[in-house]
Parts: C-alpha cells; sequence; structure tokens
C-alpha cells in the first residue's frame, strides 16, 4: 500500500459520524483516550467487538455489584461441518465435546470502559461479532482440533508480525510488548484533558501499528482463522446501525480489524456468514442451520493470573495488576505522578514479601527508595515522562539483585513479576444467573473451609483415618478432580486404586480456586447441577463406555471405577456398577485382569475405614466372583503365549499373596485348590519356560514340590538346545521372580548354572549375559553378596574376604584413617593439596 493509500485508511478511522477506535485489549491508555473520546463527541450508539449473542449480558456488566475481572464463559455444541475441504466430511469428536471460550474484562479493558461510559451517556449498546458458535463453524472447515478452553480476545498476528520484531529492535526494546509501552503507554498522561485532534493523533498512531502488523499476515490465513468472517459480520452490524438513524457511532474493536472496517462499510456489501476455501479457490458460505440456542454465555469471575501475557494470555499485557493500579491513579494524578506512586507500591510489596518469606538477603527500605531512584532516571534517560514497567525492572535489576542473575536475580524478578502480575479475583452481580454446579461447589468448598475469594496456592494435608471433614474434603476434591476440574492436585498419600503407598495415613493436596476452576464447572455443568450429582452421572456414563471403547470384558477398570466411586462418596450409587462388574467379571478372558480386579476389590474391602467400602454390601459378593473366575481362568494357563508369560507370572504372584497368611480363608480363595491347579499346569508340555519357572517356585515354597524334581526341571531347563540364547535362561528367570531365595539356599541351583557356563564359548556368553542380568535383576544388593559367597564357595576360594561395613572394628578404623592420611601427604606432594583441603572441589 502506498504512502497516500495508508494515510486515507487512517484518515477513515474518525469520519464525521463514525468513529473506528483501534485498541489493544486491556491497554490503559487505549481505554483513556477511549473514554476521553467517548466524552467529547457523546455518541448515541457504542458498539464492541465481541460475539452479538453477549449483547443481553450487558445489563450483568453494567451492574454495579460486577467488579472486574470478569469473564463471559461461552460454550456451544461441537458440530460436524457440512462440508469440509476437498469435498470430505470430517468427523466431528466423539462423546459429550464443547467448543468454549472466554471474553475477559478488567478495569484497563477498553470494552469495558466503553459500556461503562457509553451507559453514562445513554447510548446504544451492543457486541457486533459473530457468535461464538458461528466463528467455530468457519474455524472447523478447515482443521478439527480436540476441544479446548480458548480465549475470544486474540493478539498473535501482532506477536508474529516481522514489522514489530523489526521495530522493536530499532528502538531498542525486548519485545513487542516492551515496544507498545515505550510508543503509547508512556502517553497515558495526555488522555485527561486531551482535544479532538490529540484523540485523533493517538488514533492514527494505534492504526498504523495495526495495519503494519496486518501487512504480514495474507488473505488466506485470516481466511482460514476466521478473521475475515468475522470482519464481514461486525461490518453488516455497522451498516444496520447506521441505518437506523442520525447521530454519531462510535466502533470498538481490536485495532487490527479497525483499520480494514471502514472500507468494509463504504464498500460493496460483503457476505456475512462463515467462509470456507474450497480447493478450487471460490468462496462458499457454511451453513450452520441448528445451532441457534444451542449457545450458552454466562458471566463469571476472572482473575489478574489468566490476565497474564506471561501466563499465556495472548490478548494479555504483561503484569496486568501493575497496569490495573496505573489505570486507577492515572485517574486521579497525572501520568508521570502516576507511573511513580504505582512504581514505589510495587517495591514496597517486594521488599515486605522477601522479609515475610524471610529470604536470606531481605529487601530494606534503602533498596527500594533506590530502585525507585534507578527507574526514574532510566525513564529520564529514555525520555519516558515517567517510570515504566520495564523502567521499574531495571530498576530493580541494578539495585535488588545483590548476586548473580541466574541465581538471586532470576528470584528477584520472579516475585516482582508475581507482584505486578496479581492473584485477585472479580466478583459478578447476584442476578448473574451463575451455573448451580458452580454455586454449589462453591459453597461446598466454604464449608469445608477452603478459600474461594483469591487465587493464593494452598497446601492441605488431609487426616483420612480420623477426621471426618478431612475425610469430606478429600471426596470432594476427588470429585472434582473426575470431573476434570483442576481445583486441588495430589501431591501423595495413599492410592487405593493402584494400591501404593498404602502406608500412608495422610493426602498431601495443592488447592488453588481460580477462574478456570469456575469454567471448567460451567461446562461441567451439563452432567448435573451439584457436584454429586454431575459426578455420579459422569461416573455413570464411565461405566457405560467401557463397553464402547472395546474394553467391555476387562473388570479391571470396572473395580477402578468401584473404587473411584467409594473415594468420591458415591456409596449409595456404586450399587449401580456392582452387576456390571459381574458380568465383565464371569466374561474376562484374562487371568490378568481377573487378578488385578480381585487384588482391587480386597484392597477396597480391607481399606473400609478411609473409603467406608462397609456401606457397599455387594462387595463379598463380587470378591467371591472374581476367586471362582480366577480358578476357572488358572486351568488354562498352560495355553499362555510366550510373550503373555511375564504378566501372567505376576498374576500368579498377586494370588499367591492374596491366599498366604489366612488371607485366602478370608478372601473365599481356597490355597490347596489354586497350588492344585499350578500343579496340573506343571505338568502340562505346552507352558511357557518363564511360566514354567514361576509356578516351580510357588510349588516348592508351599513344600508342593520337592527339591530333586526343581533341580531335575532347572537342569533340563538349562541344558536344552535353544535358537533364542533367552530361552536357556526363561525357566531360572521365573523360578527367581518367584521364589529368589533359592539362588542361595539352594547349592544345586548355583551349581547347575556354573556348569551351563562352563560349557559355554566366550561369544555365547557374551549372547546369554543380558538374559542372565534380567534373571537375577530382582536381587538386593545383600541377597547378591549371599550369592557371590555361594559361587566363591564352588571355587574354593578362601582368599576372599566377605565383611560387611558393619562389622569393622576399631583396629580397621585406626588403619583406615593412617591410609586416608598417607594419601593425603602423598596428593600434597605432588601439588594437589587443594583437592585433599575440598577447596578445588568448590
Amino acid at each position: 500500500m502506498s504512502q497516500q493509500g495508508l494515510e486515507s485508511r487512517l484518515d477513515a478511522l474518525l469520519s464525521d459520524r463514525v468513529a473506528y477506535f483501534p485498541i489493544r485489549h486491556h491497554s490503559p491508555v487505549c481505554a483513556r483516550f477511549l473514554e476521553r473520546l467517548l466524552r467529547l463527541w457523546k455518541p448515541v450508539a457504542v458498539l464492541v467487538e465481541g460475539p452479538a449473542s453477549f449483547t443481553p449480558l450487558i445489563p450483568q456488566l453494567l451492574d454495579p455489584a460486577t467488579h472486574p475481572p470478569v469473564a463471559v464463559y461461552v460454550s456451544c455444541p461441537r458440530e460436524e461441518p457440512t462440508e469440509a475441504p476437498g469435498g470430505e466430511r470430517t468427523p466431528a469428536f466423539p462423546g459429550v465435546a464443547r467448543h468454549a471460550a472466554y471474553y475477559p474484562f478488567c478495569e484497563t479493558s477498553p470494552e469495558w470502559v466503553a459500556l461503562r461510559v457509553g451507559s453514562e451517556l445513554n447510548a446504544r449498546l451492543r457486541f457486533i461479532d459473530l457468535d461464538f458458535t458461528a466463528q467455530k463453524n468457519v474455524e472447523s472447515a478447515v482443521e478439527c482440533g480436540p476441544p479446548r478452553v480458548e480465549s475470544l480476545l486474540d493478539e498473535r498476528h501482532l506477536q508474529r508480525s516481522r514489522y514489530l520484531r523489526e521495530l522493536a529492535r530499532r528502538c531498542g526494546c525486548r519485545d513487542h510488548n516492551d515496544l507498545w509501552e515505550h510508543l503509547f503507554e508512556t502517553r497515558i498522561g495526555e488522555a485527561a484533558d486531551a482535544e479532538l485532534d490529540t484523540v485523533r493523533r493517538f488514533m492514527r498512531d494505534v492504526g498504523a501499528w495495526c495495519h503494519f502488523a496486518r501487512v504480514d499476515s495474507g488473505e488466506e490465513a485470516l481466511e482460514r482463522d476466521g478473521t475475515l468472517a468475522r470482519e464481514a459480520a461486525m461490518v453488516g452490524a455497522i451498516r444496520r446501525e447506521l441505518e437506523v438513524g442520525e447521530g454519531r457511532v462510535v466502533v470498538v474493536t481490536g485495532g487490527f480489524h479497525s483499520v480494514v472496517l471502514p472500507g468494509g462499510v463504504e464498500g460493496t456489501p460483503p457476505d456475512v456468514g462463515g467462509y470456507g476455501r474450497s480447493a478450487g479457490g471460490k468462496q462458499r458460505l457454511l451453513m450452520s442451520a441448528g445451532t441457534e440456542g444451542k449457545e450458552e454465555g454466562v458471566l463469571v469471575r476472572y482473575g489478574f493470573e489468566a490476565l497474564d501475557a506471561l501466563n499465556g494470555y495472548s490478548a494479555g499485557m504483561v503484569s496486568p495488576w501493575y497496569w490495573n493500579e496505573l489505570w486507577r491513579a492515572s485517574g486521579r494524578l497525572p501520568g508521570a505522578e502516576a507511573a511513580r506512586e504505582v512504581a514505589a507500591r510495587v517495591l514496597v510489596e517486594l521488599g515486605r514479601t522477601t522479609r515475610q518469606e524471610r529470604w536470606l538477603t531481605s529487601l530494606s527500605t534503602a533498596d527500594g527508595i533506590a530502585a525507585l531512584e534507578q527507574a526514574c532516571r532510566m525513564a529520564q534517560l529514555r525520555n519516558h515522562p515517567g517510570p515504566t514497567r520495564e523502567d521499574l525492572m531495571d530498576g530493580i535489576r541494578s539495585c535488588l539483585v545483590k548476586g548473580a542473575m541466574d541465581a538471586e536475580g532470576q528470584a528477584v524478578l520472579g516475585l516482582a513479576l508475581r507482584i505486578m502480575g496479581g492473584t485477585g479475583l472479580g466478583e459478578v452481580c447476584p442476578g448473574a444467573g451463575v451455573v448451580p454446579l458452580v454455586q454449589d461447589a462453591r459453597s461446598t468448598a466454604e464449608s469445608l473451609r477452603l478459600s474461594t475469594t483469591d487465587s493464593k496456592v494452598r497446601d492441605l494435608e488431609l487426616d483420612l483415618y480420623r477426621k471426618v471433614r478431612h475425610r469430606k474434603l478429600s471426596r470432594f476434591l476427588h470429585s472434582l478432580a473426575f470431573l476434570g476440574v483442576a481445583l486441588g492436585e495430589l501431591k501423595a498419600g495413599p492410592d487405593f486404586v493402584t494400591g501404593q503407598n498404602l502406608d500412608r495415613l495422610f493426602e498431601h493436596w495443592t488447592c488453588v480456586w481460580t477462574p478456570l476452576v469456575e469454567g471448567a464447572l460451567v461446562e461441567a455443568g451439563i452432567h448435573g447441577a451439584t457436584v454429586e450429582e454431575a459426578t455420579v452421572n459422569r461416573w455413570l456414563l464411565r461405566v457405560a463406555g467401557l463397553e464402547a471403547k472395546g474394553r467391555g470384558r476387562d473388570a479391571t477398570e470396572a473395580v477402578a471405577l468401584l473404587i473411584h466411586a467409594c473415594r468420591m462418596g458415591l456409596h449409595r450409587h456404586a450399587a449401580q456398577c456392582a452387576v456390571a462388574i459381574s458380568e465383565r467379571l464371569a466374561e474376562d478372558p484374562s487371568v490378568v485382569s481377573v487378578a488385578s480386579a480381585l487384588r482391587q476389590l480386597v484392597l477396597l474391602w480391607e481399606s473400609r475405614e478411609p473409603l467406608e467400602a462397609q456401606a457397599v454390601p455387594e462387595i463379598p459378593a463380587l470378591i467371591g466372583a472374581a476367586c471362582q473366575r480366577a480358578c476357572q481362568l488358572l486351568g488354562t494357563l498352560a495355553d499362555t503365549a510366550e510373550d503373555s508369560a511375564g504378566e501372567v507370572l505376576e498374576a500368579l504372584m498377586e494370588l499367591r499373596t492374596l491366599t498366604s497368611g489366612g488371607m485366602g480363608q478370608r478372601v473365599g480363595l481356597d490355597p490347596e485348590l489354586f497350588l492344585g491347579l499350578l500343579e496340573s499346569a506343571r505338568t502340562h508340555p505346552g507352558c511357557p519356560p518363564l511360566l514354567l519357572g514361576g509356578i516351580a517356585g510357588i510349588l516348592h515354597g508351599a513344600e508342593r514340590l520337592i527339591e530333586a524334581e526343581l533341580m531335575r526341571m532347572l537342569s533340563g531347563a538349562l541344558g536344552a538346545a535353544a535358537v533364542d540364547p533367552g530361552d536357556q535362561t526363561a525357566f531360572l528367570t521365573g523360578l527367581l521372580r518367584t521364589a529368589r531365595e533359592l539362588a542361595w539356599q539352594l547349592p544345586g541351583l548355583a551349581e547347575s548354572v556354573d556348569r551351563l557356563f562352563a560349557g559355554w564359548t566366550d561369544d555365547e556368553f557374551l549372547d546369554r549375559l543380558p538374559h542372565l542380568r534380567l534373571a537375577f535383576a530382582g536381587l538386593t544388593p545383600r541377597e547378591t553378596d549371599r550369592v557371590a559367597k555361594v559361587v566363591s564357595g564352588l571355587h574354593g576360594d578362601a582368599a576372599v574376604r566377605w565383611q560387611d561395613a558393619g562389622s569393622l572394628n576399631a583396629a580397621d578404623a585406626v588403619a583406615f584413617a593412617r591410609m586416608e592420611s598417607e594419601l593425603a601427604r602423598v596428593m600434597t606432594a605432588d601439588g594437589l593439596g587443594d583437592w585433599v583441603s575440598g577447596e578445588a572441589r568448590a
């Protein structure tokens, strides 16, 4: 575009009747100049970028009880498009998948200011963008990704602009955020009493910034991401407003759109539907029929952390709390004084936090004064009227980092960014129509003494065995996690599903209530109005989904869902799962999954205190059914495939544990029947060597296999001719898995292995060494020493002295001390004295 064309485009931003005010989302300076324009112009209508379906929510946004940060959370069903590129149909994701997004507002958002000031001026207020459902239909014509919650405000084009990157480099700025602050945010003091020409100049400057950012974006890319379709919808909405009557109209949109909207309004009437591009390059309308009424928008609380660009928000300003405070201060002070006041507040809070958190090098008041003075001097050097955020960060780097920048510096700067980012949450008005599930979760959390008023991270230690409230809180957190609501993260504690860490009595959680929690609750609201109802319905869907996923005959997952139900306190609903588990146990073809299910059921029944499994009387019957099915499948052990022998052997070891020490009588699994079935499998010629060795070890330990027969089986396996080197040692591997004590208690075993070694060449030994290491891998270091003693005795090596470190006497200690002293003397003589003192290591 020529210079004349650019000037014409920038002039069109402010005409006699329409002002297309270009903004950067959440920018304080844009908000101040927009406020000034509105008060100077007194328009009859204010049109704001945002889905048109949000217009009915404007009264809630304007309610005095609504305090930002807040956001409109919107969702719609994930529809299958009628057509896709190349004439193919792109299948929708299965299940209850919805598109969802946030449209955030804070005090510094120009959109927020437009609505508030426009309301004071009695202007007509409305949003003019494509409805969210239509936007998603446009995007799904090109690509179909997994469901995710996104932001309706997006400035990724600014981040990708090569022009802005080069301009930042030439201005000595770190990135486009630093450049924006340097060129625009420093002008906030000009806005308070600005004349119309000053406002016009600001609009042109922002428009030029956005124009050059748009130059790098090709039409095809803008069509693909839905930008062109959205701008067509905005043009149509503006035209309809201009047809209503006379009076001035202010259009508030991201500057990326503002620079093209005047031309669209004055040009050829565009098609306001969604667009897609076919292989032939023709544009066509994507049908979105059937989506009316399915789009759901609700006003929810939002937080500064989610607004921070450093946390991944593409349309965010870095350090939103800082800009929020600067916005407030600039309303009562000149720009330079406002910037100095906010910088001082940040430094005071920085020093207070380091002292409160007992940092080794806490920051004093004098340190803060020095950093503020340095920030002001940096502002003077850069020709800023007052210290900017980057000037303040440079003052902190210069005066408050007293150690290495990559160590202490990172900690100090990280704390400063955390303070300037903020953790506060907004509030919505009582009539905002909070989703019932959100309200129930809030009230439940508060009744359990879990804060929902800020986004501060809290560490919880829950006593599951002795404190009823802790148990209830654990169930609440597990229920939310099951719903996909990340209120808490379980850091440590007993895992009753996998059977790990059961010796722990406490659960350790990290909890934080953020806007994303409320957003996830809104989306989970499709399952129910209360946490319990939603959890039950989601749980029942999971039970029904086992069949759909091709795992209908797997008992393990069904039992895991039963344990989840008890862990979430859904005992009165758990009975609905008992029939399904019984059916799956009866059909499960795998002894591995049945053994795992049996172990989980036994664990559930024996963990009755924290899980209160006694409230599910069907569990003993399920244990009996699992035992019966396990015995049936043990009769088919000999048919086990070679590649499944390892996991089947692990299942046999689980069953052995369940039948030993009186456990078998409690769970209803007869030890004699178990061993008898193993004996039948041992005599079957088709049993895999690994499994056969494991069975032999179990039977020998139960005194059902004499030593002579065991040695005969071992010798036969080790001496057998085999193409695969691992086949010769597979029996030994299985034997040591189930009875590793035989490696040092049964002399014949070591002798057999030793004879096997003697018959191998060096190459054969190297080929088989990995398999031998695998066979002995389960031994502890002390057990390995025992085996080494046995092997040493076979070769009559009496010179080998086996001595544990714990058996050293005083004489040994004196001898070692003298040896160490002599070594130090020799090293010092060789010029290695620093190594002796440890200085070289430091």
